[in-house]
């Protein structure tokens, strides 16, 4: 019996994060594609067993207790003492630090998001000694697979890893997404899914939001959860002039977060630093017009649907651009059947299935 194993001690259930919808999405699909000899076992932490996976067939869970004290530490010997007593399994993980000597009798996939530890946009800056570890981790993982050709030339560039050992999957779309609407009443003008954080760039909109002059009044819906920047961006939202903002944590529910979107005219999403985007390609899906910073992982994603603006340029650009949008007669676009396909998930497992026998076969 061959053994896949998904791996995520950082999914959280009951948050709809990109990470946390292509950890379920993937494993959904990919468990169609087994064969008679092959199952899937899925590692995750303590109580959170993804809902939609539970009644699946050839689908296993091994729940990793959450340790009161040092729980990175102890969750790492937990990854390490397991996959030196497993027999061979292809391995999809995307805990760090890497178990890379338990790893080694493996295939093993390290999955990466982004790179954001050799940018600006750190997450932690520990005597700059983590962006170091991980790249010493990242070369002695077997394979890694990423989620764009962007993150692929960052990890080539500023990591040196070779190309031929990194594996490009896009993030995808819940199939959800794919019943559209003939008729939507959009009634919020603007959306941002994003947490607060400086690379998101929420600032960026408020400052446009600020050079707004008109008469008609304007419905904002704001979603996300704070990771440093919200008290900035909320005391500019007390100096926007006919201007309504609402304020909105978390949406767990896939269902409602689409809601959100079919209620939208304008998705705007002046991202600094993506290693994908997973809300650009859902609201192009539902529908939304979509202004969008002029990043290269953006040109990737989206193509020629949105429309790019610079952030270089002053906001007030972002302004009438977001007028000229809200005043447009048709306010929904549909997209074309060529875009919606390819970020299926079915075709994204599948993908990468057939990466795994290729890779076997070598």
């Amino acid at each position: 019996m061959k053994t896949f194993l998904f791996c995520s001690l950082y999914y959280k259930k009951l948050l709809a994060t990109g990470a946390n919808k292509r950890f379920e999405n993937f494993i959904f699909y990919f468990q169609k594609l087994l064969s008679r000899d092959e199952n899937i076992l899925v590692l995750v932490k303590k109580g959170n067993i993804p809902d939609q996976l539970k009644e699946l067939d050839r689908i296993s869970f091994i729940e990793v207790p959450t340790f009161l004290l040092l729980d990175r530490l102890f969750s790492y010997i937990y990854l390490l003492i397991k996959f030196y007593r497993d027999k061979k399994m292809v391995i999809v993980s995307d805990f760090m630090p890497i178990p890379n000597k338990a790893l080694s009798k493996h295939l093993h996939y390290q999955l990466i998001h982004d790179i954001r530890n050799f940018t600006e946009y750190r997450r932690s800056s520990y005597l700059n000694t983590v962006d170091k570890i991980q790249m010493n981790q990242w070369r002695k993982s077997s394979k890694i697979i990423t989620v764009s050709n962007f993150t692929k030339s960052e990890l080539i560039d500023k990591c040196s890893i070779k190309s031929e050992d990194i594996f490009v999957s896009p993030n995808g779309l819940d199939d959800r997404y794919y019943d559209i609407k003939s008729k939507i009443e959009r009634d919020i003008d603007i959306t941002y899914i994003a947490t607060y954080e400086r690379r998101k760039n929420h600032i960026y909109l408020m400052r446009a939001l600020l050079k707004y002059s008109g008469k008609k009044k304007i419905k904002i819906c704001l979603i996300g959860k704070d990771l440093g920047t919200f008290k900035n961006i909320k005391n500019l939202e007390s100096k926007l002039k006919n201007i309504d903002v609402s304020f909105i944590e978390s949406i767990p529910n896939e269902k409602d977060i689409i809601a959100i979107y079919d209620r939208t005219k304008l998705f705007v999403y002046p991202s600094l630093y993506e290693g994908f985007g997973m809300p650009l390609i859902e609201a192009i899906a539902r529908g939304c017009r979509v202004l969008c910073s002029d990043i290269p992982v953006f040109r990737e994603v989206a193509g020629h649907i949105p429309k790019y603006f610079n952030l270089e340029e002053d906001p007030h650009f972002l302004m009438d651009l977001i007028e000229k949008e809200l005043n447009s007669e048709d306010l929904t676009k549909i997209p074309n059947s060529f875009f919606l396909d390819k970020y299926r998930w079915s075709k994204i497992a599948e993908e990468f299935y057939l990466n795994v026998k290729n890779e076997e076969n070598n």
